[in-house]
């Protein structure tokens, strides 16, 4: 209804004013064709959230050779971010590399390394939550079987939800 009225409503721009706060008060009216293209993705990592989802666990190697078990609670192309129950010394900015089993139809082991952005408590001295980035370590490929699997658990959560 109100793109007929929108039509019916002739604007004049004899005055500059008048047509400027035409222009702010109704931006739509403006030319702009914003068309958007389907090749390209508009996000660069998709965020799974491990919650309602079988666990899955990494493996931390320091510089010095010491394994970290790391219980991962979201995912994504771009990092992790995990839980460790073990009080190891980390600091930020550390460079660690990171070992975990995507669990695809043929199970696929990925090995990359990361930067530790932030450590949080949680609350509990002897449990901490890593954020982890990925280097470039990655390739497309496999960020391309991140992005998939992603994807898939997230559609198996909303049949799930849906299934309630």
């Amino acid at each position: 209804m109100f793109s007929r009225l929108q039509a019916a409503i002739p604007v004049f721009t004899e005055d500059l004013h008048v047509d400027r706060w035409v222009k702010k008060i109704f931006p739509w009216k403006m030319n702009r064709k914003r068309t958007a293209d389907a090749s390209l993705d508009q996000r660069e990592c998709y965020r799974l959230d491990m919650k309602h989802l079988p666990p899955l666990d990494a493996t931390l190697v320091s510089e010095n050779g010491a394994n970290i078990d790391l219980g991962i609670l979201n995912l994504s192309a771009g990092g992790l971010c995990g839980k460790i129950a073990t009080s190891v010394p980390l600091f930020k900015n550390q460079w660690l590399t990171v070992l975990f089993v995507l669990p695809l139809e043929e199970p696929l082991l990925m090995k990359t390394s990361a930067c530790l952005i932030a450590i949080e408590s949680n609350g509990h001295p002897d449990c901490r939550i890593l954020r982890l980035q990925f280097s470039g370590g990655l390739d497309d490929q496999q960020k391309d079987l991140i992005h998939s699997y992603i994807v898939k658990k997230q559609f198996e959560l909303i049949k799930r939800g849906r299934d309630w």
